[in-house]
């Protein structure tokens, strides 16, 4: 069955309407979600100051004695959650999440609680520092999750990956005719039919990553949609019932108002490790913190399955053990959902797997520009298209693409120049990537040649991630013999990947020259296609 050249013609439309309208949020998600990849070490990376003097717990390490100057110094929120993360090879430090109470309500929010994550040394308990000071990889992790716009941008973002969906879907069918055919085909004369080779062959070749990506988008940004859909068609508006046929069926008491001192967990940690096996622990977390009915729970990955978790529960009042899990989660649907985070993630097969999802990550990003690139093309040969709006459109793609890139570059630049001790660092950094991106757009709009931006904008780009690389070299010039391996190699992949992304960047900017040369003298004002 052929599709005529009417429908064919309404789709192409559509495919093209459609990434159009998400390209601007969905480049950021796939900018930042590559960079993503690489959290934990870039985490590392932007805390080398802070582990040079650090050592690593050789046995339990002082969970208890961590608890014991938290509860000197803070009125732990009972209701919040509370969140304990172990030292590993990339943090010696234990790291703790949680709410306190405040005597009086702020000011300027009316927030009754304040949130808190802190580093206690992991053989001492005591406290080290506020986490939140140097956490660069977790604000970009953030923004491409949820655009740093909390349980708003999550379903937004969620939307964003639905039309994704969309358009890959509509790909397929456009280029089904001659997806096998012209496979391999890539014509590098030509504006129009290079940048339709280049987003044709990323979008085949990367099919199958598109869909996973889409898919498991979906699933975490949207899940609370189909699972109230779910809850009121199947089990009559109860969710609990709903959760509980899911395998969310854990033990949960009913907090009793009475406190009680939370500790023996370092006597629980050696039991939970030794009953779990051959684990990586990811977390420990206490639900009903203080309250007689808190429980202990340790959740962590099997060193020999793939996407394995195993979850064990303790009674804090009586240590009792009140849950084991050794299986996946229980069943299919928990099981479903901890394989599809390791496929989205890339955290199943070392470092070259996740190079590979990152530069993947980068290829995407490509692809979206080029999209936008031919619609562009297009849209400038039709003599009724409005000069206005298609010069906004190229403005756009210009500010807003090359804006976050920018962004991103100085975020990396105040993270290791900023001393890990000034006050509000997290904040300034994350208010100077806004108002760096937001200059961005603002401006391209106000520029004319538009090509000079661009070659301006990718020059700086360069210059930065280059700029960082050398400078944590000149910075730790002395002290490199004092890092840990892990932390060392941290170091090292982290300025490798600054360094590919300075290249990238100068390679678009060369992009950019030779593209000018090739611009007519009668252009008004060329088309930024080549950036």
């Amino acid at each position: 069955m052929t599709m005529n050249n009417q429908t064919l013609k309404s789709l192409t439309n559509a495919h093209a309407w459609v990434g159009l309208i998400i390209s601007t949020v969905l480049f950021v998600i796939f900018f930042a979600g590559a960079i993503s990849l690489f959290k934990a070490n870039i985490t590392s990376w932007e805390r080398t100051p802070l582990l040079i003097d650090a050592k690593a717990a050789t046995g339990t390490p002082a969970f208890d004695k961590a608890l014991a100057t938290i509860e000197e110094r803070y009125q732990v929120e009972m209701h919040g959650g509370f969140f304990i993360f172990p030292p590993d090879e990339h943090n010696p430090y234990i790291e703790i999440g949680f709410e306190s109470e405040l005597a009086q309500p702020d000011p300027v929010t009316g927030e009754d609680h304040e949130h808190h994550t802190l580093l206690f040394d992991a053989t001492t308990g005591e406290l080290v520092g506020d986490s939140h000071e140097y956490n660069y990889a977790e604000f970009v992790y953030l923004l491409h999750y949820n655009l740093g716009l909390d349980r708003p941008g999550l379903y937004f973002v969620g939307l964003v990956t639905l039309f994704f969906f969309v358009a890959i879907l509509s790909g397929i069918v456009i280029h089904w005719r001659k997806l096998f055919s012209k496979f391999f085909q890539y014509r590098k004369d030509g504006k129009k039919d290079k940048w339709l080779d280049a987003h044709n062959l990323i979008g085949t070749m990367g099919l199958p990553m598109h869909i996973m990506y889409a898919f498991t988008g979906l699933v975490f940004n949207l899940v609370i949609i189909y699972q109230i859909s779910y809850a009121v068609i199947l089990y009559q508006g109860n969710q609990d019932a709903l959760l509980d046929a899911a395998g969310f069926d854990q033990p949960h008491l009913e907090e009793v108002d009475k406190r009680m001192a939370m500790t023996g967990l370092d006597e629980m940690y050696r039991r939970a490790m030794a009953t779990m096996g051959d684990v990586t622990l990811e977390r420990i977390s206490i639900e009903h913190y203080g309250d007689e009915s808190a429980i202990l729970v340790f959740a962590a990955t099997s060193n020999d399955d793939f996407s394995l978790w195993r979850e064990v529960r303790y009674l804090m009042s009586s240590q009792e053990q009140i849950y084991l899990t050794m299986d996946n989660y229980d069943n299919a649907v928990r099981g479903g959902l901890s394989t599809i985070a390791s496929l989205h993630f890339g955290d199943f097969a070392g470092y070259g797997m996740r190079m590979a999802f990152f530069l993947f990550g980068l290829a995407t990003a490509y692809l979206i520009i080029t999209g936008n690139l031919m619609w562009i093309d297009k849209r400038a040969k039709q003599r009724k298209q409005s000069v206005r709006s298609l010069n906004f459109v190229r403005r756009l793609t210009s500010g807003g693409f090359i804006g976050v890139v920018l962004a991103t570059a100085v975020g990396f630049a105040l993270a290791r120049v900023l001393p890990i001790e000034q006050l509000g660092r997290a904040d300034l950094i994350e208010r100077s990537f806004y108002a760096v991106w937001i200059a961005c757009i603002v401006i391209a709009q106000l520029f004319a040649n538009q090509k000079l931006f661009c070659k301006g904008l990718l020059g700086i780009c360069a210059a930065l991630f280059a700029l960082v690389a050398v400078a944590d070299w000149t910075l730790l010039y002395g002290v490199s013999s004092q890092l840990e391996g892990s932390v060392l190699r941290d170091v090292l992949l982290v300025d490798a990947i600054l360094l590919l992304l300075s290249v990238i960047c100068v390679g678009a900017m060369k992009r950019v020259y030779a593209g000018e040369k090739q611009v007519a003298p009668t252009d008004v004002e060329p088309i930024a296609s080549q950036a």
